[in-house]
């Protein structure tokens, strides 16, 4: 279990904002269907990114897939500040480039090297992380 640190924080705030807003584009509803018309967004363009958006959720609130998150999720915080600046959104690009930096400090969150064990019973260590001990 991660500890309660700023970056793991901000990576689960980040979660959270990805699980929503990966909810609310994979249901599509009628707003989320307007706005996407009005933009020029190819129709049935909010399913996949809803997809997309709940995967980068779930990476990031697991720490050992954590990395995996942040490339999921860097993209699609930047194609959402491109295209707010694009309409003329400016305080909206203003708090999802906030969000952008909740992700860079959630890099932080990652786990150093992962955790595994190799076990050679006939010599009687057991190897963790690149070190061995004795059992």
């Amino acid at each position: 279990m991660d500890e309660l640190t700023f970056s793991v924080m901000a990576a689960w705030m980040n979660a959270a904002t990805f699980a929503v807003a990966g909810l609310i584009n994979f249901t599509a509803v009628r707003s989320v269907r307007e706005v996407y018309g009005r933009w020029d967004v190819s129709p049935g363009f909010y399913r996949p990114l809803g997809l997309v958006e709940l995967a980068a959720a779930v990476c990031l609130a697991v720490p050992s897939l954590r990395f995996w998150g942040v490339l999921l999720a860097a993209p699609i915080f930047f194609g959402s500040v491109v295209m707010l600046l694009d309409h003329r959104h400016y305080v909206y690009a203003a708090s999802v480039v906030l969000m952008m930096s909740g992700l860079l400090a959630a890099l932080l969150a990652i786990p150093s090297a992962p955790e595994f064990a190799l076990v050679t019973p006939h010599h009687g260590l057991v190897q963790v992380a690149g070190g061995s001990s004795a059992y």
